[in-house]
C-alpha cells in the first residue's frame, strides 16, 4: 500500500511503464513515477555537476579593475576573506552551503548510483546515504550565491570595470546541472532496487 502525501488516500502499489506517473484518486496528486533511465541520468548530471564545482572552486571567479590595478578573486578566497574579516560564522555558513553539502550530495549519489549501474553489489549504508542525499538537497544552495553575486555586481559595476572569470561560469553550469539532476532523478525507482536488491 502506498499512501498519498497530500490527503493521506491509501492505494495499491501497481507496477507502472516506464516514463508513466502515478496519481492519487482522491486528489490527483502524483503518488510515485518511473521516469526512463533516471540512474543513468541522474549520474551523468552528477558526474558533470562534481567537475564543475572543482572547476568552479580552482578557477578564478571575478577580475577587478580599477585605476589601472587589477585582482582577481576566487570562492574560496571569497569565504577567507569573510574568515579574515571577523565574520567567521558568515564564512563557515558560506563554506558550508555552497561547497561543502553540494559537494557531499554530489559524491554521495555518484558513489550510490555507480554501484547501481554498474551492480557492484547493495549495502546498507547506501541507504543511509541516500537518505542523508536527500535530506542534503534543500541546503545546497549555489544559486542563492549567485543571486547575491549578480546583485553585487550591478552594484559595483559603477565603480569599477569587472569581468567574470571562468568560475562564474562554472557555477552557473553547477546550478544547471544540479536543476537537471531533481529533474531526472527518480526517487521511486532508485528505492525500489535499493530495498529489493538489499533484500
Amino acid at each position: 500500500m502506498v499512501a498519498c502525501r497530500h490527503c493521506d488516500w491509501l492505494h495499491y502499489k501497481l507496477i507502472i511503464e516506464t516514463g508513466s506517473v502515478a496519481r492519487c484518486a482522491r486528489c490527483n496528486s502524483v503518488l510515485y513515477t518511473r521516469k526512463p533511465f533516471s540512474i543513468d541520468r541522474t549520474l551523468a548530471a552528477s558526474l558533470a555537476g562534481f567537475v564543475l564545482l572543482v572547476l568552479s572552486l580552482s578557477l578564478p571567479f571575478l577580475s577587478l579593475t580599477r585605476s589601472g590595478l587589477n585582482s582577481e578573486i576566487s570562492v574560496l578566497d571569497a569565504i577567507s576573506a569573510l574568515w579574515l574579516s571577523d565574520m567567521r560564522w558568515l564564512g563557515i555558513l558560506a563554506l558550508a552551503f555552497i561547497v561543502l553539502l553540494p559537494l557531499a550530495r554530489l559524491l554521495i549519489l555518484i558513489l550510490v548510483l555507480w554501484r547501481l549501474r554498474f551492480r557492484l553489489g547493495i549495502r546498507l549504508w547506501m541507504c543511509r546515504a541516500m537518505r542523508w542525499a536527500e535530506r542534503i538537497e534543500p541546503w545546497a544552495m549555489a544559486e542563492i550565491f549567485m543571486i547575491g553575486v549578480v546583485i553585487s555586481l550591478v552594484k559595483i559595476s559603477s565603480l569599477a570595470t569587472l569581468d567574470v572569470g571562468p568560475a562564474f561560469w562554472s557555477l552557473l553550469g553547477l546550478i544547471f546541472t544540479t536543476t537537471l539532476t531533481s529533474v531526472v532523478y527518480c526517487r521511486d525507482t532508485i528505492w525500489q532496487l535499493l530495498t529489493t536488491r538489499l533484500a
